[in-house]
């Protein structure tokens, strides 16, 4: 390949002259920038290597393969014919690799200008080529790193299965990584736990990243729809599925060291979807489809009362046609999905882009649950030279969310639950509080966002053995929260109360997070097959939160809905928290012949939320990795393809709540209406993050001609300077609390994923996987001297020697009813194996808030490579749950007795017992179960089908969600709960007047052009 010279025309050591004129030497310096571009520009053109990916089975084209040149920048994906084309390659050979998850690497030596390449990749459901992000400048291949991280390729599952938001995107897909919904309005949230819970009263939501920068990952947002002051809106979902192309899971300490404080409950990074060179492609989906409650009628508990001397009953149907036949509608309604996306994507060798916009409009089965976005994302890659490039990421959303209010707050499973059967045949209809169409009249609940996430990211490899790479980028979040109520004098007489007044809460939110990320690496072969990877890095992180809040009660007449018009008890606040991380690491990774790998790294953070005595914190990380098969001595077993062996241990942090380190004082009203202070928070300059220290240990292995794959991880993972209140003694001045490192939390357990491909030929593959984990969680130590445990919220408490957020009251063992049905001779259980009267028993464990086991299995079965059946079943077991359906239904309707709402035959002394005493240990029951949560059948049209469209490629899917659930919970919805907690670590594993998860059916249709 002939040189190309770039001297521009004079000597390229010759200084510029500016005569100390800044416009001149800025001037100047821009030139120089664009001569150098143009110059590479036009050296990159002559090098030009290009072909086409294929299966190395069917032969059939590859999309969305990373296709790149070995120690450059340069790099492309695979268009949707598996064809690939780059530029500016320099010399005559190069070394091409092309890697995509769900198949083993190909990497071949091409001639530079040769445009025929063919590269044939092996299906193998447990590669070890595939590269993930580290927190290095390029990434690394899974063969390089000790830990486990699990792939989930986003782009491939939203051809088939039914999940419209990220949470229905991770769950059941990732062993470890728990999905705990809150509820099943439209817009809700969830818990996200990966690998048990941590902290007892920090966050326990796992870190978030887009395209390398960190996102706002709160989890229970949104105005107080439900009891105990909890939102139910997840900022996790403001990302759209159809734009990720896959996300990746580090789930503990030992594979987030890098990511240093904060990452102690695990990271999750989201790469969105790129361009690739080739022709313009145009992409088109649309989804049309239903929301439902299934089966109300068997699902929602009969009441039973006496009326007239006589035991009489009340059920849902009965409810409900009573409702329609007087207000002609049902009580819950039939929702309406759609969903719009639409896609432009492609470039030359030079520039790439992906551009898309999405409008989505759901409907729950409350009237008054509904939700309208709209989020624009454009993803752009420039790449003048094999050692430059850069690539912009942004994404703008828009949108309203709708809650009805739920979850003891009131609303339609309020009044539904507790329906009575006096009311039947009376102008109440039955309804246990007001009528449905009267809270919809009544309350209003949104928020309002407009989300703005911008990056950009410049990686620059000078030479063939440097590279290094620099992001920067923020997510800003404004929202603003409503919870009102209407003034409607007319309702003033109902169950509305005085509700019916009106009041209105109103907070203007913004969360603004900025990354600024540096990370190089060199590498060196020190000796023929050792090689030395050399990686230095430093992030800089702030986190901003401000809000402006004001409200209160009593409209001054109807009609109105400003705060201004607002008449008793104003109320308004203010604040700003901001939070800065500084920290740096430095990796060293050795590798022995592509096989043994060593990995020693270090990481030091400060955090602005340490006491000012504590310092900096640093955290090791140590790994091994070993690729037997590849060893000559393994010899040649014709059923294992390969085998590798893999241990990590490192350790990460959570860095306390802003001020919880610092002494603070509350303005108050002081003597002669002067202004004062007075004591607020004591603090502790000592104060310094939680640590968590994890272990683990696994391997992973390719079987039977790459037909079945097998991953096991076992981990350990210990948390010490838990971040606890103790008392304070009065005589200090300050009646709070103080926060202390002072707790441990323990979590051990194991991690199974087995992938396999029973058939495969061309008429019929069948793809099938089993994921399985168990967690041990146990507080092993509260480090307070004299403190027996800590309350975690109602019923639940923190103990050492048992789970964060356990089940404990007394527990009813034996009573007899006297001749009034009163219970009397009523024992409790003693705590030690034995019976002691209830009024002087301690409280028992009853069981963990929290799962212990969860997985899914998921089966794929592809016909003549146009018809696709998929399902899939996620379950999680060894959980409790309180039915607080139960509970209202018995204190709230009957007055502290069930005696009239249960069948005879469902009655008992110890139910009556537990009632009496007001003992809920008989409402927490085991909310095991396994859900059918996908089902679906895609169908690729024939190509006469879709030219009649004027298309490439076009393809139909009909599926559905939440299809059945099997359990032996007592209640209606074992995976309903509040999210709400004060500081997130509180655990509220309650279901009370939940909307359960809804099921639904969606068409979709999918056009390429």
């Amino acid at each position: 390949m002939p040189s190309t010279s770039c001297s521009h025309g004079r000597e390229p050591d010759r200084p510029i002259r500016t005569r100390g004129r800044p416009r001149v030497l800025i001037r100047a310096m821009a030139a120089a920038v664009a001569a150098t571009v143009a110059c590479a520009a036009a050296a990159g053109a002559q090098g030009i290597i290009a072909g086409t990916v294929v299966d190395s089975a069917s032969r059939a084209p590859i999309p969305g393969v990373q296709v790149t040149v070995e120690n450059t920048t340069l790099g492309n994906l695979t268009d949707a014919n598996g064809h690939f084309s780059i530029r500016g390659a320099s010399g005559t050979q190069a070394t091409v690799v092309a890697r995509r998850i769900g198949y083993g690497s190909a990497r071949q030596v091409v001639t530079v200008g040769d445009t025929t390449v063919t590269l044939a990749l092996v299906s193998r459901p447990m590669s070890l080529d595939v590269v993930v992000v580290t927190g290095t400048p390029n990434g690394q291949t899974k063969r390089e790193i000790g830990n486990a991280v699990t792939s989930i390729d986003v782009a491939s599952i939203t051809k088939i299965a039914p999940v419209t938001s990220f949470q229905e995107l991770v769950n059941g897909r990732a062993p470890n990584v728990v999905i705990m919904p809150g509820t099943g309005e439209v817009g809700s949230g969830a818990k996200i736990r990966v690998r048990g819970t941590s902290s007892l009263s920090l966050n326990q939501t796992p870190l978030i990243y887009v395209d390398g920068v960190r996102m706002d990952n709160s989890q229970a947002t949104g105005p107080a729809n439900q009891a105990f002051g909890s939102g139910s809106i997840s900022r996790w979902n403001d990302i759209d599925p159809e734009d990720i192309e896959r996300i990746e899971i580090l789930k503990g300490p030992s594979a987030a060291t890098l990511y240093g404080t904060e990452a102690a409950n695990g990271v999750i990074q989201i790469i969105t979807k790129q361009g690739a060179a080739g022709k313009t492609r145009y992409d088109f989906s649309m989804t049309q489809g239903a929301n439902f409650f299934m089966n109300p009628e068997g699902r929602i508990p009969t009441n039973y009362g006496v009326v007239d001397g006589n035991i009489q009953s009340i059920t849902f149907k009965q409810l409900n046609d009573s409702y329609k036949s007087t207000y002609g509608r049902d009580i819950f309604r039939t929702g309406h999905h759609q969903k719009y996306h639409a896609g432009v994507s492609g470039g030359t060798d030079r520039f790439q882009y992906y551009v898309a916009g999405v409008r989505e409009e759901d409907e729950g089965v409350d009237l008054t649950n509904d939700l309208g976005r709209t989020s624009a994302r454009a993803n752009l890659t420039v790449q003048p030279s094999e050692k430059f490039k850069m690539q912009a990421h942004l994404n703008y959303l828009n949108g309203r969310t709708n809650l009805a209010p739920e979850a003891g707050y009131g609303g339609r499973m309020w009044t539904v639950m507790l329906m009575d059967p006096a009311g039947v045949g009376t102008p109440t209809l039955g309804f246990g509080s007001s009528f449905p169409w009267q809270y919809d009249e009544t309350y209003h609940m949104y928020q309002d966002i407009g989300r703005f996430t911008g990056s950009v990211q410049i990686t620059h490899q000078p030479t063939s053995w440097f590279s290094q790479r620099l992001i920067f980028g923020a997510d800003q979040v404004n929202t603003n929260d409503v919870e009102m109520a209407a003034r409607i004098d007319s309702l003033r007489s109902t169950n509305i109360g005085t509700d019916a007044l009106g009041y209105k809460f109103q907070s203007n939110n913004t969360n603004k997070f900025r990354t600024f990320d540096y990370a190089a690496t060199a590498r060196f072969d020190a000796l023929p097959g050792l090689n030395l990877a050399t990686s230095v890095g430093g992030q800089y992180y702030i986190k901003r939160f401000e809000y402006v809040s004001a409200g209160g009660f009593v409209f001054a007449a109807p009609g109105l809905t400003s705060i201004g018009s607002l008449t008793r008890d104003f109320s308004s606040g203010q604040d700003v928290a901001e939070n800065r991380t500084l920290g740096y690491y430095v990796q060293e990774q050795i590798g022995w012949k592509d096989r043994r790998y060593l990995t020693l790294a270090l990481r030091s953070d400060k955090n602005s939320a340490f006491g000012e005595g504590f310092g900096r914190a640093y955290y090791p990380k140590a790994s091994v990795s070993w690729v037997v098969s590849d060893e000559p001595f393994f010899g040649n077993i014709s059923w294992l393809n390969s085998l590798r062996l893999r241990a990590a241990y490192g350790e990460s942090g959570q860095q306390p709540n802003d001020f919880d380190a610092i002494r603070t004082y509350a303005g108050v009203t002081g003597p002669n209406d002067e202004p004062a202070v007075t004591p607020q928070s004591f603090g502790n300059a000592d104060l310094g993050p939680e640590r968590s220290r994890e272990f683990e240990t696994g391997f992973e292995t390719s079987l039977f001609d790459d037909r079945a794959g097998l991953e096991f991880t076992f981990y350990n993972k210990n948390t010490k300077d838990a971040i606890l209140d103790r008392a304070m003694p009065p005589s200090i001045g300050f009646a709070n609390t103080q926060f202390v490192n002072a707790g441990e939390v323990s979590n051990k357990g194991v991690e199974l994923l087995a992938r396999v491909t029973p058939v495969r030929n061309n008429t019929v593959t069948w793809d099938a996987s089993v994921a399985f984990s168990y967690n041990k969680n146990k507080i092993v130590d509260l480090g307070l001297p004299g403190v027996k445990f800590l309350s975690a919220g109602t019923y639940e408490r923190n103990q050492a020697g048992y789970p964060v957020g356990a089940w404990f009251e007394k527990k009813v063992v034996s009573a007899q009813l006297d001749d009034a049905g009163n219970a009397i001779n009523v024992m409790c259980d003693d705590g030690l194996g034995g019976q002691v009267d209830c009024a002087s028993a301690p409280q028992v464990y009853l069981g963990s808030s929290i799962p212990d086991k969860q997985g899914a299995f998921t089966s794929t079965v592809t016909l003549w490579n146009k018809l696709k059946l998929y399902g899939l079943v996620d379950f999680q077991l060894g959980q409790k749950k309180l039915d607080g359906n139960y509970r209202i239904r018995c204190y709230f309707v009957l007055g502290g007795t069930c005696r009239e709402m249960l069948v005879p035959q469902d009655y008992s002394p110890v139910l009556e017992a537990g009632i009496q005493n007001s003992m809920p240990f008989y409402l927490i029951s085991d909310a095991s179960f396994f859900k059918l949560r996908e089902l679906s059948a895609t169908y690729s049209l024939p190509d006469r089908f879709a030219a009649a469209l004027h298309a490439s490629a076009a393809s139909i899917t009909v599926a559905g969600r939440n299809l059945h659930t099997w359990t032996k919970y007592k209640g209606m919805e074992p995976e309903a709960q509040f999210l709400g907690g004060s500081r997130g670590g509180s655990s509220v594993s309650w279901e009370q007047t939940d909307t359960p998860q809804l099921s639904s059916f969606v068409a979709t249709l999918n056009v390429s052009f």
